[in-house]
């Protein structure tokens, strides 16, 4: 029971690594008590039992914003929110009970136990469309480690915090005997350091000006049709006046009317901003009436230009906020099913980048900015890194703040700036090392302008993907397997 109890204190310390607490350190603490928890289970199942306590504490403090769509914005009643909430997170938790039984059923030590955690974590990221949340390596953003980001992405990063953390346990346990994690930790350390001092992308071109635009417009009001009007008032007056030869941004759902509705509209303000000599990329609902079905896709389009062109239909669709699984069963029930701009159809993966100002841009619309390895494709020969969001779902919570850590591993990864424009916050522009150069406060109706430097060439990360991390991974499992077979011949007497 002692060994559950902690287990769940773990588990709750993790998300503190995280922003808005941005208490990184807890991190290992958190990862090298899971490790001593999963050590000291006396049983795979118990073991499992173990890791997912651990889980559901990690899980259940860190993603309980949840709820907060399905209270203020599903008209979901409370008691019903959060049993949804804590059942996610009880799913969410069987992939580290799945970690800390395999690496007990196997009888492995740290680098196996680090192994399985990013072999599980990685599998998290795409079951079922993937949760890629609460990865070990986006609390380490803003350290060192963070050398590793071009070189082997969020998972490289993820690995070394699990293989640091446990190679600590273990060499307490086994009294400075623990050399195969121990030196596979001090080639992490080295290969974060020397990746931090390293450039695999170059300038192209000259600097180029930004505008983000926060229109700040309250959740609860934004779907209305009341408002329809009003916010096309509200974009319009914010972007009227905005100095020349500007990329303007306006975040995912700007308008919330369908873009073959209000085309004079969105068309018009385009041409505005091109007859200064900038260009207007904008988010809004799509309606595609060549297909059988018609389709709708949630969309990022540039407008109002001949020269500049291009539309792109988000690939990663949130379930039952963009699409609703089972919908013919579900539909209808409660309201939360039924959320307006619900029935989203994902767009095709081989869509071509947006072109603005004689510049390649790589779109990626709120949650898929989460997924490194579309990232890491969509960006080879983009010159810059372009993500819109409306994180007003989750009100002023954590959700909102964790989502722009992760998204500054992104530019990390493929060596490029990013820029974010969002409804309320967080709208920033990121530089290639992950730094926050400007960023708006949230809550705020305004303006970010700001400059950027497009950028071309391709990182290791980009190149490779994650599958040297995942092979390195897997060996960690595979050769704790062997050693652990060999301790068992071992203890056979020999003649």
């Amino acid at each position: 029971m002692l060994n559950l109890l902690l287990a769940l204190i773990a588990g709750l310390l993790f998300p503190l690594a995280f922003a808005p607490y941005d208490l990184w350190p807890l991190l290992f603490v958190s990862l090298a008590l899971a490790y001593w928890c999963q050590h000291r289970a006396p049983t795979p199942r118990r073991a499992l039992l173990t890791g997912w306590v651990y889980g559901l504490g990690m899980f259940g403090f860190g993603v309980s914003w949840l709820h907060v769509s399905m209270t203020d914005y599903g008209f979901m009643p409370l008691w019903m929110a959060i049993p949804f909430t804590g059942a996610f997170a009880a799913l969410m938790a069987l992939f580290y009970g799945l970690t800390f039984w395999l690496t007990r059923r196997l009888g492995g030590g740290a680098l196996m136990f680090a192994g399985a955690w990013l072999l599980l974590d990685w599998v998290r990221g795409w079951l079922l469309t993937g949760f890629p949340w609460l990865y070990s390596g986006y609390a380490l953003v803003d350290t060192p480690l963070a050398g590793l980001a071009p070189l082997g992405g969020i998972w490289a990063m993820t690995l070394a915090a699990v293989v640091l953390s446990a190679t600590v346990v273990a060499l307490i346990e086994q009294r400075g005997r623990a050399a195969g994690p121990l030196l596979v930790s001090v080639v992490a350390i080295v290969a974060a350091l020397i990746g931090g001092q390293l450039d695999f992308t170059q300038p192209s071109g000259e600097r180029q000006q930004v505008a983000l635009v926060q229109g700040n417009i309250p959740q609860d009001l934004k779907w209305l049709a009341t408002m329809r009007e009003e916010t096309r008032d509200i974009y319009a007056g914010l972007t009227d006046g905005l100095p020349g030869d500007t990329l303007v941004i306006w975040p995912e759902s700007a308008m919330i009317e369908f873009y073959q509705d209000i085309r004079g509209f969105v068309d018009g303000e385009g041409e505005a901003v091109a007859a200064k000599g900038g260009a207007l990329i904008t988010g809004l609902p799509w309606r595609d009436q060549s297909r059988s079905p018609v389709t709708y896709h949630n969309s990022i389009a540039v407008v109002g230009t001949h020269h500049d062109n291009g539309v792109y239909h988000k690939q990663k669709l949130v379930p039952f906020g963009e699409y609703v699984p089972l919908q013919g069963l579900l539909r209808g029930l409660i309201p939360f099913f039924d959320l307006a701009m619900s029935s989203f159809t994902p767009g095709r993966a081989s869509q071509p980048n947006l072109h603005a100002l004689d510049q390649e841009i790589a779109p990626f619309i709120c949650y898929e900015i989460l997924y490194p390895d579309l990232v890491a494709e969509r960006s080879a020969g983009a010159d810059v890194l372009l993500t819109i969001s409306n994180d007003a779902w989750f009100g002023t919570s954590a959700g909102p703040l964790q989502h722009f850590q992760m998204t500054r591993l992104r530019a990390l990864e493929t060596g490029r700036w990013l820029l974010r424009g969002t409804n309320n916050g967080v709208t920033a522009v990121v530089d290639p090392h992950g730094r926050v150069v400007e960023r708006l406060p949230q809550f705020e109706r305004d303006v970010l302008i700001a400059d950027y430097q497009p950028r071309q060439g391709s990182t290791p990360f980009m190149v490779a993907g994650a599958w040297p991390t995942l092979l390195l991974a897997l060996a960690f499992v595979v050769l704790g397997r062997g050693r652990r077979a060999r301790s068992l011949l071992d203890t056979f007497p020999r003649r």
